[in-house]
């Protein structure tokens, strides 16, 4: 009689479902989850310092993309800032040469003020409440004229000045890898800052020197200082001066008194160092030229030679800046452009890590499903044998 014992058979047998129970559970995570494992030890010590350090690496190129995308988006508005600059100094350049040969520059001053007020909007111009020309001050606003130098109009455009700009000398720079900085920083007490706020104060000056000093103080060469207005009689015909008339308005204003009985004209001439007033009567044959408004209390609001000299430098320094400006604005755009390639190339390269860093954490899911598929049939069939060992007993061999 032989004696057979399930017991090995059995323990073999369940050993083996609990296995395949194991590797399908598994195999159920990874299928749900996409990863390899749920933490290091699930990857074993290789696998999980490469990941460590691809993710490190992720992080660093991610953090140079960023900066170079910030720093892009400042480099295209001070492009944008530098180019507006431009334009407004080729304003103020065609207005000093209107102004040379002009014979009314009564509004100039004005003008150019408003100029020189866009200028400084232009210099403070901000991203992101941060200023962009104050070098690594840029929680100021790097020009501000209210101690800025105002000089006699008389040779104004020569000294360069800086008592304008507040921010510092540092020229700004961001790392965009291990081994490249790119340096872009512009600065609103460089050359073309300067000149241009120069040549605007140059041309506001002296403007402003011509027009205080058209203030009508006397009609008449014997009045006193103390007249402000009055009435010039030219062959019975009466012209009312007011305080402030220029040389202009009152050859219009005489001009305008013109009859058919009493022909007169005037017009402002120029006596190669000033401008005078010259008075024409129809009865006469000879014209009376005031040649020294000043001394009769008229003064005319067209330039002096003095005047015509600072218009001539102004212009100059007007020059001068929209070329350093324009350099300016061509150098910015080659950071711009190094920071746009920099920024591509480092998100290509993070595209490649994070395939690399799949390649280590993440599992195939189509691989993944199989083998789920695969423990399930294995496991169905570990079990069916474990159903039928449990229905085997001693008692039918004996």
């Amino acid at each position: 009689m032989t004696r057979v014992s399930t017991l090995q058979m059995n323990a073999v047998t369940v050993g083996s479902a609990l296995g395949v129970q194991s590797q399908y559970s598994q195999a159920e995570i990874q299928e749900s989850s996409g990863l390899i494992a749920s933490d290091f030890a699930g990857l074993g010590g290789t696998s999980s310092n490469e990941m460590l350090n691809l993710e490190n690496d992720i992080g660093q190129a991610q953090t140079w993309a960023s900066n170079a995308t910030s720093v892009g988006t400042r480099t295209q508005a001070m492009y944008s800032s530098l180019g507006n600059m431009v334009s407004t100094v080729t304003t103020l350049e065609s207005k000093i040469s209107a102004a040379s040969s002009s014979a009314d520059n009564s509004s100039l001053q004005a003008a150019v003020q408003e100029l020189q007020k866009t200028l400084v909007a232009q210099m403070n111009s901000q991203v992101g409440g941060n200023y962009l020309f104050s070098g690594s001050s840029t929680s100021t606003a790097p020009v501000d004229l209210t101690n800025y130098q105002s000089s006699s109009y008389s040779g104004a455009g020569t000294n360069s000045r800086y008592s304008y700009y507040n921010g510092d000398s540092n020229v700004l720079s961001v790392r965009i890898s291990d081994q490249q900085t790119v340096s872009y920083g512009v600065t609103a007490n460089s050359a073309g800052f300067e000149e241009a706020l120069r040549a605007t104060q140059a041309v506001s000056d002296a403007a402003g020197g011509a027009l205080d000093s058209s203030t009508l103080t006397a009609t008449d060469p014997s009045a006193s200082s103390s007249v402000t207005a009055g009435t010039i009689d030219i062959n019975g015909a009466s012209i009312t001066v007011n305080a402030g008339d220029s040389l202009d308005t009152i050859a219009s204003n005489i001009n305008a008194a013109s009859s058919a009985t009493n022909p007169i004209s005037a017009k402002i001439v120029y006596n190669g160092s000033s401008y005078a007033l010259q008075v024409s009567s129809g009865s006469s044959s000879t014209d009376l030229t005031i040649s020294d408004p000043t001394g009769l209390g008229l003064a005319s609001t067209t330039y002096t030679t003095s005047f015509q000299a600072t218009m001539k430098s102004a212009l100059a320094t007007a020059n001068s800046a929209v070329t350093d400006l324009s350099n300016q604005q061509e150098a910015v755009a080659v950071k711009s452009s190094e920071l746009s390639s920099a920024k591509t190339q480092l998100t290509t390269y993070v595209t490649y890590l994070q395939s690399s860093l799949s390649g280590v954490k993440d599992v195939d899911t189509a691989q993944a499903a199989a083998k789920v598929s695969q423990y399930q049939t294995q496991l169905q069939a570990s079990y069916m044998a474990v159903a039928q060992i449990s229905k085997v007993n001693l008692a039918q061999y004996l």
